[in-house]
């Protein structure tokens, strides 16, 4: 029995454990900001420059980073950038907000330290540098509603057709690439590509869905959809000069520290459908559940830790229930014995009574003598 008890309480810690490690896995960044958290090199870097890093943000790339109609910096790019300032302890001076070529055209003169928002490829990795990505997204293929009904189209379909995307971009440079045989109609930014797939300048546009997110949450553009995957994942991330390592280093590390939920918490904050599109595209609504993947992973281990929680409080109240029990019963048992030492004291008071007694009627009896 004693056995089995052991064996028992083997197991218990060793699920407490795996749950431990679990939680560890994907809850540690929620710590915060980590004691130590840059190596001294790095912190020197930062004292150097007055603590303070300059970012190049886009004035028309929403929901990364763009200007809202009141001037006011915004986008995705610009919260996760504003997340790793307060987990590392930094702070951001933003440059006036410009497109991608002029910024590009700036980085290698000195003017700035960070690009907010960019995607690596080969051509940009000759001069930039980039962090983890901080998102994956998928490129999906665009078309007005009107267009046949057939979904699952690749862009071997649009061979010889017009398609818009963004000059310059990730997106054109694999096009161009792998499907030289599409005709690239080249533009300054999303909207302008949803523009002309509406007004039939175009056949289709190829962009990121959380792009696309942005203008149809807008209630903009509305009368497109998606008929397809370029194959493509956008997975933009932090572009630094070359050689600046130990900045890249500072902003990865602060990237870490990112948790799941905060993650999940920023994707549900920008992409966003409108409810018509969700509920009537599957393929749509199947790409903004992936995107909360990671909430459903915290949901699950927090509802693992309070089970383990409720099971070991449950055992710890029962092993307190017995112990009271035994207890109890151990302090029955000492009663018990009292009394029938009691009931022994007594009896043998009495017989001792009953001598004295008799003593005294044989003195009485001396006495009349």
């Amino acid at each position: 029995m004693q056995y089995n008890f052991i064996k028992k309480r083997k197991f218990g810690f060793f699920s407490i454990f795996l749950v431990a490690v679990f939680l560890f896995s994907f809850g540690a960044p929620v710590m915060g900001q980590t004691k130590n958290l840059l190596s001294p090199e790095e912190d020197f870097w930062l004292k150097s420059r007055n603590n303070t890093i300059v970012v190049f943000p886009e004035q028309n790339n929403p929901p990364y980073s763009y200007q809202s109609p009141s001037g006011n910096l915004q986008g995705l790019s610009i919260d996760y950038l504003e997340l790793i300032a307060e987990k590392v302890g930094f702070k951001i001076q933003y440059l006036t907000p410009r497109s991608i070529s002029q910024i590009l055209n700036d980085i290698t003169t000195g003017k700035g330290d960070v690009i907010a928002t960019l995607t690596p490829d080969k051509e940009k990795e000759q001069f930039l540098i980039f962090t983890e990505s901080y998102v994956n997204v998928p490129v999906v293929i665009v078309v007005r509603k009107d267009f046949e009904k057939r979904t699952g189209l690749t862009l071997n379909d649009f061979n010889g057709k017009r398609v818009a995307m963004i000059a310059g971009s990730t997106v054109e440079t694999y096009v161009r690439i792998n499907y030289p045989r599409i005709v690239r109609e080249q533009v300054t930014d999303d909207e302008v590509s949803l523009q002309q797939v509406v007004l039939g300048e175009v056949e289709a546009a190829a962009m990121d869905v959380v792009s696309l997110s942005h203008f149809l949450s807008k209630q903009i553009l509305s009368s497109v959809k998606i008929v397809g995957n370029t194959g493509l994942d956008f997975k933009p991330a932090f572009a630094l000069p070359t050689g600046n390592t130990i900045l890249q280093s500072i902003l990865e590390k602060g990237l870490a520290q990112i948790s799941i939920t905060d993650r999940g918490l920023l994707a549900d904050k920008w992409v966003s459908f409108p409810g018509e599109i969700k509920d009537t595209d599957p393929f749509l609504a199947s790409i903004k559940d992936n995107l909360s993947t990671a909430t459903i992973y915290v949901l699950f281990g927090i509802g693992i830790l309070a089970i383990m929680v409720f099971v070991f409080k449950r055992k710890h109240l029962s092993s307190s229930y017995f112990r009271k029990v035994r207890n109890i019963n151990e302090l029955k048992q000492e009663v018990n014995e009292l009394v029938g030492v009691n009931e022994m004291l007594t009896e043998e008071l009495k017989e001792i009574k009953e001598e004295e007694n008799k003593i005294k009627e044989r003195l009485e009896s001396f006495k009349k003598d």
